[in-house]
């Protein structure tokens, strides 16, 4: 609940708003106490704070934002496992935590990934940041055939090039430089845009697309 306090109190300072203005004034200490973290809202709580606060109760719990920066500093095992430790323990943390271990740990070994595309880029990035460049390669194969996220093809064709940059394999590098190109430029804003899906279907690769097809857009 700490963080959730911080969060609050971020944001309410933020808006330079009183405690009094969030929660009102027969409720103020409560959330005093909840900022402090010595106390636990309920969801209606966090539902009327989130208004007052123009903002969502999401935002305001703040674990899928954690959870997607735990993935992006997977290669730093110190960071990433701050981030993790903010989480309630679930299969994903878990795995997160040992690939994150084996990232800098060479002793440690490298956990069995789970048949997610997703998971399996992330793995072949450890490999690679291991120097085991000829795993990574076989493991970044195997899941770009699984996927046709564009966001995450495009991931994965970018370590390819390293992998394949570093093995000396300068003609399939290049295959993958050109493979990488041509799936940015087929990126349609508009298109994209419009065939964002419903709220309960969204996540973090339809919005990660849609931003870089926009700067994309802009320098055609």
């Amino acid at each position: 609940m700490q963080l959730l306090g911080s969060r609050l109190k971020q944001r309410r300072r933020q808006l330079r708003m009183r405690q009094g203005d969030v929660a009102g004034t027969a409720s103020a200490s409560f959330l005093s106490k909840v900022e402090n973290g010595v106390a636990t809202p309920s969801l209606g709580n966090l539902r009327d704070w989130s208004q007052q606060l123009q903002t969502s109760t999401a935002d305001l719990l703040g674990d899928h934002l954690i959870l997607e920066a735990a993935k992006h500093c997977i290669l730093l095992t110190e960071k990433c496992h701050h981030y993790l430790d903010q989480l309630p323990p679930s299969p994903i943390t878990l795995f997160l935590r040992d690939l994150s271990t084996c990232a800098t740990a060479l002793s440690a070994p490298v956990p069995i990934v789970p048949p997610d595309p997703e998971l399996q880029y992330l793995t072949a990035r450890v490999l690679w940041h291991r120097g085991m460049l000829q795993e990574g390669k076989a493991l970044a194969k195997r899941g770009l055939a699984n996927t046709l996220d564009p966001f995450l093809r495009i991931r994965y064709f970018s370590l390819l090039c390293l992998i394949y940059g570093e093995l000396h394999e300068l003609t399939k590098k290049e295959e993958s430089l050109e493979r990488l190109r041509m799936t940015i430029q087929e990126l349609d804003h508009d298109i994209l845009l419009h065939q964002l899906p419903e709220a309960d279907a969204l996540n973090f690769s339809d919005l990660r697309l849609l931003t870089l097809s926009a700067l994309v857009q802009g320098c055609n």
